[in-house]
């Protein structure tokens, strides 16, 4: 979908942007699809309900993050963009209430949401590659945005396993058009805000961690005892702690890692720290919130095998993916193994044997310690190096 192609001046790297209501608006749709697609992991998920999330949870975040970066470059003020995120809202809408059903009966519904979107991108896109001396092609946005917008439609009408393959070669167009960049410089990444891709990935990140908080009260809320009392407490330490990681620690080095990618023209590490390595991110805290709605409904069982790999599975995909984003954001490996290790070390070593032999409650606790811990040690390293640079 969006392509970062060329701009015209509408908004810059060294302007001040922030997201504005219409963004926050905008986001509205997306509590709900987080919401929808969180739910079907409640409970003993197995390998066909986790690849199901996986499968419609990335052209959702894809359709996000695009059209985030689009914004970024044009700014949400213009009435066309305003329009054309009025227009893509419905059609996320489509894809969130299909989703329950989108691997099934409802898989052309979401298809039609998916080609919609984009066929709202290629509009914007497709009218500054017309503008006289824009440096961006044609063949660009009728590739990024037109034909996948044609394939995923095709797709609704395609029986099965022909439907799912046609998706997949509409987004590894998308892909391949990001990595292959002809006909394109540096100056859109140049243009990038980077405070309003950090705000913006964050206010996501801020949904993602609200489906967690919400889950453990509502499910608090069913089970009004003492024991889902203490697991809920331990489970807000959780949400907390990965919050905390975040805000206080990963939103200052993502700034800082963008900042000097951008003036180093490192345009890949943009793309990869903004588009691709946030998904895993989100995707850990999003089935942590699911086991951690589990483990409040039945306190005193162990968690289901499912729900248990959930726990353990989310963990190691919030570390890993900072683990991955600060490499890539130049940070040292020896720095990032000081606290990533640990958490490869404990995440199997004590949180699954808990989360597959304790009450449900006593593997919350663990999960709240390890996190406790984790979080300890990243300040203290991030404390030690700033120390060490003054």
């Amino acid at each position: 979908m969006t392509d970062p192609g060329a701009v015209d001046g509408t908004s810059g790297g060294s302007e001040e942007h922030r997201a504005g209501w219409f963004e926050l608006f905008f986001d509205l749709v997306f509590v709900v699809t987080v919401s929808v697609l969180a739910h079907g992991l409640h409970g003993n998920p197995g390998p066909a309900e986790f690849g199901k999330f996986l499968v419609l949870f990335f052209p959702a975040w894809w359709a996000w993050v695009n059209l985030t970066v689009m914004v970024n470059l044009f700014g949400s003020a213009s009435p066309r963009v305003q329009g054309m995120l009025l227009a893509a809202m419905p059609a996320l809408g489509l894809m969130a209430a299909a989703s329950p059903a989108g691997l099934e009966e409802r898989a052309w519904a979401y298809a039609l949401g998916a080609a919609w979107v984009r066929l709202a991108l290629f509009l914007i896109w497709f009218r500054h590659a017309r503008r006289p001396g824009s440096p961006l092609p044609l063949w660009r946005p009728l590739l990024y945005c037109l034909v996948p917008a044609a394939l995923w439609a095709v797709s609704a009408a395609l029986p099965g396993a022909w439907r799912f393959a046609v998706w997949g070669v509409a987004i590894a167009l998308e892909m391949a058009l990001l990595a292959i960049r002809a006909g394109l410089g540096t100056a859109p990444y140049e243009r990038m805000s980077v405070e309003h891709l950090v705000e913006r990935i964050g206010l996501f990140v801020v949904i993602v961690l609200g489906e967690s908080v919400f889950t453990v009260v509502a499910t608090f809320e069913e089970h009004f005892t003492a024991a889902s009392g203490v697991t809920a407490l331990f489970s807000f330490v959780v949400a907390a702690e990965l919050a905390m990681i975040f805000f206080v620690w990963g939103t200052g080095n993502a700034e800082r890692g963008l900042s000097r990618a951008q003036s180093g023209r490192a345009t890949q590490v943009m793309r990869d720290t903004v588009m691709y390595l946030p998904f895993v991110l989100v995707c850990g805290i999003t089935v942590i919130a699911a086991a951690l709605g589990t483990a409040v409904a039945e306190p005193h069982h162990v968690l289901p095998a499912g729900a248990g790999w959930a726990l353990c599975g989310g963990v190691l995909a919030f570390y890993s993916a900072n683990a991955a984003i600060s490499t890539r954001y130049g940070d040292g490996l020896r720095n990032v193994l000081r606290w990533y290790v640990p958490c490869l070390v404990l995440t199997p070593g004590m949180l699954l044997p808990a989360a597959l032999l304790l009450p449900s409650w006593g593997a919350v606790a663990c999960a709240a310690a390890l996190v406790f811990l984790l979080a300890k040690l990243s300040r203290w390293h991030t404390r030690s190096r700033a120390a060490a640079a003054g």
